[in-house]
């Protein structure tokens, strides 16, 4: 998917200035040659494969303890079909939260890589100029440009996990 989330992030900057996804394309191909469809490819692995433990850790430990309230509530006995739903949509969308959350920079690590490859040309690189120029003057703490789009990304991804998650449990 990364030629095509580069395509994406490119097309929405207001860097460039691109008509249309097909020139956006071309633009990448004749600039960077095929190297340029996986720009922040290294960023993207480092905030997926924790995402993804992370997420199924907090989404059991969520339905898990939520689980366990529920039956003290009620006094023990079996739950209605859509009392578990409830509990699965609610520990879908706090479990993405909390691996958003977590792994978060590394999202925004990979966005400005795939936006201005010429600045930001590795993870490392990115890394250091989001923490020592992004944060100079009192303006902002260091760091915090690392946790830029968090409010949009979670919503987004907690949205899709509870909707996600609430449905297939109640399918399954």
């Amino acid at each position: 998917m990364m030629p095509v989330t580069v395509l994406k992030v490119r097309y929405e900057s207001s860097l460039y200035a691109y008509t249309s996804l097909v020139s956006a394309g071309r633009d990448i191909f004749r600039v960077e040659g095929v190297r340029g469809f996986f720009s922040g490819w290294g960023a993207t692995a480092v905030r997926d494969a924790p995402y993804a433990g992370l997420y199924v850790l907090f989404y059991e430990q969520a339905k898990k303890s939520l689980s366990r309230l529920q039956m003290r509530r009620v006094g023990g006995g079996a739950m209605d079909d859509n009392t578990a739903m409830v509990i699965n949509s609610v520990s879908g969308a706090g479990a993405a939260a909390a691996a958003t959350a977590v792994t978060n920079p590394f999202d925004a690590l990979k966005t400005r890589i795939q936006v201005d490859p010429d600045k930001y040309r590795n993870m490392l690189t990115a890394a250091k100029l989001v923490w020592n120029e992004e944060g100079p003057g009192g303006r902002r703490w260091k760091g915090r440009a690392l946790f830029d789009g968090l409010g949009l990304r979670v919503a987004r991804k907690a949205i899709s996990s509870a909707l996600a998650w609430g449905l297939y449990e109640r399918m399954v």
